[in-house]
């Protein structure tokens, strides 16, 4: 019977063409991390998307690869953050080239840009300059610090944001130095939430016609990570600090933590109420139990996460998971990346295979995210630099004389030309 309720529509079948931002036209001033990574999800999700690159191509082109690799081949570092967009390699120094950008923009629906604050106001394509022109536009501007703040010109990276922020401070034992994250989180968070900002702006903009300056910094997302963790701080008395035994969070009981074994390492999770039980299984009862009485697990923790160290270094991965298995604790093996990804979980959705004619065969791992109503597109690989800078001029409507004039003069490059300018 068909579904007759109030509200109720008829859902779309499982189709590629029903992209929930299909129709919006994206132009991506972005490099490194956050920029391409917030540019690929919005082609992820359907919107025509456009890398504008320098002549010379996105640093991340270049960037970490192996030794033996072919020295023009790209990183896989740029391979898996822009694919899903189409590349078009003009410089933007040269009037010539602001003039083509000017007319891309006006036919635009989303700027993203992730340069340094400045740099584009001084080609006139700032975000007040282009408002104030195209007030419909949403112009997603990210910064490792607020765009509109007074750290507005200082640089940084990811690491430098994990050490200013408070994320590194928490991480490491309490008699060594701080550890940050072994991973670009705060780059990758950043860039989610400049997908969040801009869909919302794009929804805003349905209702009053109306765009707005989108601004996402990586200071102010790092303490976004830290939401419990910065609310403690800024209502309790007493600062956060770290253990010396491996307990992996300021604020947990023992024994949360990454411990070794003889043959690597486990993460173990407990409740205060689980640990005479993990003792038992561990045959610690006689250290453990008289150190829980009252809020041991807590003022304790550092002495029962010793003592659990010392005895799961005696043990193996496997006969450690398999003691601990019956008490019920959250327990796990730290796995490397690559057995990470060949988990059958998420391997199958998660991970593509691509073969493409300018990155040869690869494999990328795709965007987490999951709707019923429509899949997440991959339409393109990363595109080699300029490969797309014909096909997106076209469209914008400049004649092939004006195109063949842009391309000698070096304001525009296409692969396979040499003389263009880098």
């Amino acid at each position: 019977m068909q579904n007759t309720s109030i509200g109720a529509k008829a859902r779309p079948q499982e189709d590629d063409h029903v992209r929930p931002l299909k129709g919006i036209r994206v132009l991506a001033f972005t490099h490194y991390a956050a920029g391409p990574i917030a540019a690929q999800y919005l082609g992820s999700l359907g919107a025509e998307v456009v890398k504008i690159e320098a002549p010379a191509g996105d640093y991340q082109r270049k960037w970490i690869k192996e030794p033996t690799a072919d020295p023009d081949a790209p990183s896989p570092y740029f391979l898996g953050m822009n694919r899903n967009q189409r590349s078009l390699s003009i410089d933007l120094k040269t009037p010539e080239a602001q003039a083509v950008i000017r007319e891309m923009i006006s036919q635009a629906d989303v700027i993203l840009e992730n340069f340094r604050p400045g740099v584009l106001e001084r080609m006139g394509i700032g975000s007040s300059a282009v408002l104030a022109e195209h007030p419909g536009m949403i112009y997603c501007s990210i910064a490792a610090y607020d765009p509109a703040g007074p750290s507005r010109n200082k640089p940084a990276l990811d690491l430098i944001i994990q050490a200013l922020s408070g994320i590194a401070s928490l991480g490491g034992a309490a008699d060594g130095p701080p550890v940050p994250a072994g991973a670009y989180v705060v780059d990758t968070y950043t860039a989610s939430q400049a997908v969040i900002g801009v869909q919302a702006a794009l929804r805003q903009r349905d209702q009053t016609g109306l765009g707005q300056w989108v601004r996402v910094d990586m200071m102010s997302c790092a303490l976004h990570l830290l939401a419990s963790e910065s609310c403690y701080a800024l209502n309790a008395q007493e600062p956060a600090s770290r253990g010396r035994n491996g307990i992996s969070h300021s604020h947990q009981p023992a024994p949360y933590g990454i411990y070794s074994t003889l043959d690597g390492a486990i993460a173990l999770v407990a409740y205060p109420a689980s640990l005479p039980d993990l003792a038992a299984a561990l045959d610690l009862s006689k250290q453990i139990i008289p150190l829980l009485e009252g809020k041991g697990a807590w003022t304790n923790r550092d002495q029962i996460a010793g003592i659990l160290s010392g005895r799961l270094r005696q043990l193996t991965s496997d006969d450690a998971l398999t003691r601990l298995a019956p008490t019920g604790i959250l327990l796990a093996p730290v796995r490397s990346i690559d057995q990470a990804l060949a988990d059958p979980d998420v391997a199958s959705e998660l991970v593509r295979d691509v073969e493409h004619s300018y990155g040869g065969r690869y494999r990328v791992a795709l965007e987490p995210l999951k709707l019923s109503g429509s899949a997440l597109v991959f339409d393109r690989p990363a595109p080699d630099l300029g490969e797309h800078s014909v096909e997106v001029l076209r469209e914008t409507g400049i004649n092939q004389d004006r195109i063949d004039a842009l391309i000698a003069s070096g304001a525009v490059r296409v692969p396979g030309r040499p003389e263009n300018r880098t």
